[in-house]
């Protein structure tokens, strides 16, 4: 019996290379890149330029088109079957394959395995990031080297962007809006130690600030184009919410299709558009919608039409502080 001759991959022409390239998958060429220097320089022909690259540091992971690259402390390899190591920029560790579609990679810290997994995935796929998620205890350091990578890929939007950190600073933050525009979800759990000296500019679709008593009329203006708008902690008063709610009656907020301001300094009457009441409490009922992937709710809002015909559901919940408008 004739001995197999291996498949000289690396032999074939471009353009036959462009399509046995395109059947991996990118665990499969991140493990053809590993191979060798020539290897690592062919895996653009995949086209991988046009993959999708999500960031969650919550769950210890990078997908890349679905394809998951997890990240875990090394006190956790007795768990999982060791498959070998492979190398992340200069740093070689042991690795499992937790499934075709998910490859584990094991770090003396996690937040440096996370940063140096993001940075060389990123090198070897050259594609957008889409998304970038964080906690509350990601190291400032690992935070802002990452958006600096980022920026210096001349990418200067992303879909997704969580800014959380407990060592964040003010001038962190800034530097962040500075380099990087969000235009589909901003999730803002960052604390202000004094209101913001420049003025931010809201172009995303939904927005969520979890501290956002730094939020002040001029701010919900420059959200006029916002589909969700989600405030909690506000110091917003009875004149601010009037304007916002004159604004988006004539109008001015065209997109809008839910908001929810929650703040402790509005009166425990407050009402709008000359009516008594902004809350059913005769027969309240529930009202729910998904907007943009999420679940909207309200309860025991009341119809108001806008000045163009758009009926929504309008609440003040005096008890909860929550001033809501809910598009069905």
């Amino acid at each position: 019996m004739a001995q197999q001759q291996p498949f000289k991959l690396l032999h074939l022409p471009n353009l036959t290379l462009r399509n046995v390239l395109q059947f991996l998958n990118p665990i499969e060429l991140f493990e053809l890149s590993q191979c060798s220097r020539r290897a690592l320089s062919i895996i653009p022909l995949s086209g991988s330029k046009h993959f999708k690259l999500h960031m969650n540091q919550s769950f210890h992971c990078i997908s890349v088109n679905d394809h998951v690259f997890r990240i875990y402390n090394n006190r956790s390899q007795l768990e999982y079957p060791l498959h070998g190591t492979r190398t992340f920029m200069e740093s070689t560790v042991k690795i499992c394959h937790e499934s075709e579609h998910e490859l584990v990679s094991f770090w003396d810290n996690g937040y440096v395995g996370w940063k140096t997994v993001f940075f060389h995935v990123s090198n070897v796929f050259k594609c957008t990031i889409e998304y970038a998620r964080f906690s509350n205890t990601i190291p400032a350091e690992i935070f802002i080297s990452i958006i600096d990578f980022i920026s210096s890929r001349r990418q200067s939007e992303i879909k997704e962007l969580t800014i959380w950190g407990d060592d964040l600073t003010d001038e962190n933050v800034t530097e962040i809006f500075n380099k990087l525009r969000v235009t589909d979800r901003l999730d803002m759990c960052y604390h202000f130690s004094m209101p913001p000296s420049i003025p931010f500019n809201f172009l995303t679709k939904s927005i969520y600030i979890l501290n956002s008593s730094w939020i002040t009329s001029e701010h919900l203006k420059s959200m006029k184009n916002c589909i969700v708008i989600h405030l909690d902690r506000s110091t917003l008063t009875d004149r601010d919410m009037t304007s916002l709610l004159n604004d988006w009656r004539s109008g001015k907020f065209p997109k809008l299709q839910y908001l929810s301001i929650k703040t402790n300094f509005l009166s425990s009457n407050f009402t709008a558009f000359g009516l008594p009441s902004l809350q059913d409490t005769v027969n309240p009922e529930f009202y729910a919608r998904t907007i943009l992937g999420s679940p909207r709710v309200t309860y025991g809002a009341i119809d108001f039409q806008r000045d163009d015909g758009v009926v929504a559901k309008v609440c003040f919940d005096n008890q909860d502080g929550d001033l809501q408008i809910l598009l069905l």
